[in-house]
């Protein structure tokens, strides 16, 4: 009795058991192995299905009913449809295999490495110099340098950061993004072990971590750009706040770690450490990161097309002008309090520090929250204007309320940098374009930075007075509202840059 083909199983798969031969034939198709032949529990559930086939093909010739057939389908069906393995070996329908939850947890950060050794390396950007000031009256003494020639040290930061921040962009054209923040990071190692070498180091080593650190100050952005694309503004306001978090750390560990050595000259080395935890961190994903393009090298005329575009220079000069009234509160806001609040020494010192710490909270709030939005001028304004507050409250009434005006400077400078950051991500279109003009605006906004407190102290010296010095801020402050507002336009800066 045959059976003819009447369309069971997939096309093209026709049964026919009408002999034994027949039979034999139907397990040979069904036992092919399929594409998921690897899953776990399909080879067990196959031989039991090939066994139950086999007895219905030594049947086949005592003539099979239509109920054999139907289970053949079935079985040769459930043969070629692969099903996971779920709990105790039992096959799950519809279900597939899933890696352990361990192996889940794990991927799920993988994607946050990157931004961990970015945040790391920016953790290292402010501490080496920042841990000179405190430690001034230790090193003169140490090395017998005197006041003047220690104040070049704390001079050549900003003034490293002008010179050499230029050439960052062509740097990462030629070794790529991240092996140009590793040779950054090198640099800043290199320059940490030769300030053991007294004098001429000191003055060597300054030189070379804040050219390293150069480097990374303007390839950071780009990098996390590199890793994140148009999602790099949570990571930027990281690295911000690490930065911040780096000057905080390193003003107020350098007493005490210089106190547990002995000298300041090895408590400024122990920052080496850290720096070299960075390098470690960065050395890997440098690593992993080798197959990524190097980002194109900058058109011709591309650094004189910076001066040209009106976008690039709004975002330049407002991040110069921030940076110039940071750096004024750090240097003479103490002495301001003092003079013009009757505020005592211990206490002033303690009011900037707060005023330096804002900046941590606000690093990691307004880029995330700005990059939102296709114009920033309200942000623009949210940061300007407190320092303006802050700077007519020390004018008009200084000893009124001190700790309220140290605390709305230091909110609204806390608020500029992470601010003029994220600008220079929202006004480029590429990496290259952001390493680009985060050099500009670096390398002349520090040589702009570094006039602020020369002036603010000429003047003092000049009329006796802090009020000079104050006029002058809070005129910095209304020029930074106006080339901020021109910034925060919705644009982006010229194909040429």
């Amino acid at each position: 009795m045959v059976w003819a083909e009447k369309g069971y199983g997939r096309p093209g798969a026709g049964l026919s058991v009408s002999s034994g031969a027949e039979g034999r034939a139907l397990r040979c198709r069904c036992r092919r192995p399929t594409a998921h032949a690897g899953l776990s529990g399909l080879s067990s559930q196959g031989e039991d299905a090939e066994r139950q086939l086999h007895g219905l093909g030594e049947r086949a010739d005592d003539g099979p009913g239509p109920q054999d057939v139907g289970r053949a389908v079935v079985l040769a069906r459930r043969m070629r449809t692969p099903r996971a393995t779920g709990q105790h070996g039992a096959m799950t329908p519809g279900t597939e295999a899933h890696p352990a939850p361990g192996t889940r947890r794990f991927s799920r950060w993988l994607p946050a490495l990157p931004a961990v050794v970015l945040v790391l390396v920016a953790l290292c950007l402010r501490a080496p110099f920042a841990a000179v000031g405190p430690l001034l009256g230790e090193l003169a003494d140490e090395l017998s340098l005197s006041t003047g020639a220690l104040a070049v040290v704390t001079a050549l930061p900003l003034i490293c950061f002008g010179l050499v921040s230029p050439f960052a962009p062509a740097l990462a054209s030629r070794l790529g993004v991240h092996r140009a923040v590793l040779l950054g990071v090198v640099v800043l190692a290199v320059g940490v072990l030769l300030r053991l070498l007294g004098a001429p180091g000191l003055y060597a080593g300054t030189v070379l971590l804040t050219g390293g650190i150069a480097i990374a100050n303007v390839l950071l952005p780009a990098a996390a750009r590199a890793e994140y694309g148009d999602r790099s503004a949570l990571v930027l306001g990281m690295i911000t706040a690490s930065m911040a978090a780096s000057a905080s750390t390193g003003a107020g560990l350098a007493q005490p770690l210089a106190t547990a050595v002995g000298s300041a000259v090895t408590g400024l080395l122990l920052w080496g450490v850290l720096v070299l935890a960075a390098l470690l961190a960065m050395a890997v994903l440098t690593r992993a990161r080798r197959d990524v393009p190097r980002p194109p090298a900058a058109p011709r005329g591309a650094r004189t097309a910076v001066l040209r575009d009106r976008v690039a220079l709004a975002v330049t000069a407002f991040f110069g002008l921030q940076s110039l009234s940071f750096y004024a509160m750090l240097t003479w806001l103490a002495d301001i309090l003092e003079a013009e609040a009757g505020v005592a020494p211990v206490a002033a010192g303690g009011m900037v520090a707060l005023a330096a710490a804002l900046g941590l909270p606000a690093s990691l709030v307004v880029p995330p929250l700005a990059a939102r939005r296709r114009g920033q001028a309200g942000w623009v304004l949210a940061a300007s204007l407190p320092i303006a507050a802050g700077v007519l409250g020390l004018l008009v009434a200084p000893g009124a309320a001190p700790l309220l005006w140290a605390f709305l400077y230091g909110l609204g400078t806390g608020m500029s940098f992470p601010l003029a950051m994220t600008l220079i991500l929202q006004r480029t279109r590429d990496v290259g374009q952001t390493g680009r003009l985060s050099a500009s605006a670096q390398s002349l906004g520090y040589l702009l930075a570094a006039s602020g407190p020369l002036g603010v102290g000429l003047l003092h010296e000049a009329t006796g007075g802090w009020r000079p010095g104050l006029v002058l801020l809070l005129a910095v402050t209304v020029v930074q509202v106006v080339v901020g507002l021109a910034a925060a336009r919705p644009r982006l800066v010229g194909p040429a840059v």
